[in-house]
């Protein structure tokens, strides 16, 4: 969490995307805690969490939601009318008028859900909503209903949107909406998402291509935004190392390489299509540095004694290849010049070690990694 301080009356506090986790647990508790000892929900606010678009913040609130045993539901505010949400009919039944759910509500009617399932609904793009739909939506998230219809009593409700100050043209809060909200503005986190593409492993070249070029994210000033290119985010650097996976690596056996970007004629327009001009050209460089670098088999055949380059971009360009590379035979090898990249122990080491048993799982029982596992223990663990 960071404070920001704009000026010396007004102070704006903000959390990371990692933080989200625990803000939605909070609420969480204060739901459980309400309904055990008050024994109803009343008055309880809903967590709105603002930030620039491609944070993650819909991601992060579906895997908690699991995390917490709920059933989710992601509902777009943005892109529903009223009419689209309760729709009023005749019950033949009764021989009256009353409002029906759209069937992707939870409503305890609908079939699969019922009155004491926990349930989360995720209020996507808040802001976006029309003026008719905020008021519906507001109805829903302080009485828990639609029109005559309720929700189950223990139903979480989240919100997500992106602010007034982030070139999405949202709408304005109702003032009376705001008491019934909590507001948690949300900053991008370099950490946050290094750690996470440290823990998928899918993205090793995309990994290291942030961590010596971590002024990308979000390079962007929205008042300025042409309306007709992209930008760099978390979302969009993803897609990055998803067009890489498919586009530039071959797979040969264990081995894990890259072709020349000059092999696609196109690449350079599909980076930019996902990237926008300024964070295209980094990446491009990166990737000619990553080429220029070539083989490491003179590495690997002289792992104690070879010489290792001092430049940050180079050093993870290697430790990204050192992964690719490795095999049965070559182990021993790959993870003595790993460690000696950043010294027993170091990050680089530790980097190198969780890619290749992401990438390559059937090197975790090799003796070597085994024993590497073992004496770092804490560093695969995020304690070192």
């Amino acid at each position: 969490m960071s404070t920001k301080n704009d000026n010396k009356e007004n102070e704006i506090i903000t959390i990371t995307p990692g933080d989200i986790s625990a803000i939605i647990e909070s609420h969480d508790n204060r739901l459980r805690w309400s309904l055990e000892n008050k024994g109803h929900r009343r008055g309880l606010t809903t967590p709105l969490f603002l930030s620039p678009p491609g944070v993650g913040k819909s991601e992060i609130a579906l895997l908690v939601s699991g995390k917490l045993g709920r059933k989710y539901f992601d509902v777009r505010a943005g892109s529903y009318l009223p009419s689209d949400v309760r729709i009023p009919a005749i019950d033949r039944e009764v021989g009256s008028s009353r409002y029906y759910g759209n069937d992707e509500f939870p409503f305890k009617a609908l079939p699969g859900i019922n009155e004491d399932d926990a349930i989360c609904i995720n209020w996507e793009e808040l802001l976006d909503a029309s003026l008719p739909m905020f008021k519906m939506c507001k109805q829903a998230m302080n009485d828990n209903s639609i029109g005559s219809l309720h929700f189950p009593e223990n139903t979480l409700h989240i919100a997500v949107a992106n602010g007034l100050d982030d070139g999405c043209m949202s709408e304005r809060m109702p003032l009376s909406n705001a008491n019934r909200m909590a507001f948690y503005r949300v900053q991008p986190d370099m950490e946050t998402f290094q750690n996470w593409l440290a823990e998928v492993g899918l993205y090793p070249e995309l990994f290291a291509f942030m961590r010596s070029n971590n002024d990308v994210p979000f390079d962007i000033e929205p008042s300025k935004w042409d309306g007709k290119s992209n930008y760099a985010s978390f979302r969009s650097l993803e897609e990055f190392g998803k067009l890489i996976n498919t586009d530039l690596v071959k797979v040969d056996g264990d081995r894990r390489t890259l072709k020349p970007v000059e092999s696609d004629r196109l690449f350079k327009a599909k980076v930019n299509a996902i990237l926008g001009y300024k964070a295209t050209g980094k990446a491009l460089e990166f990737l000619k540095i990553f080429e220029a670098i070539g083989s490491i088999e003179d590495l690997l055949k002289d792992p104690k004694g070879c010489k290792l380059p001092k430049e940050v971009t180079k050093i993870w360009v290697i430790a990204c290849k050192l992964a690719g590379e490795a095999t049965k035979s070559n182990l021993e090898a790959v993870m003595t010049v790993a460690e000696r990249l950043t010294g027993r122990g170091g990050f680089l080491g530790t980097f190198v070690a969780k890619s290749i048993c992401n990438q390559k799982p059937k090197l975790k029982s090799e003796p070597r990694m085994v024993k590497w596992m073992a004496a770092n223990a804490m560093d695969i663990i995020g304690r070192g």
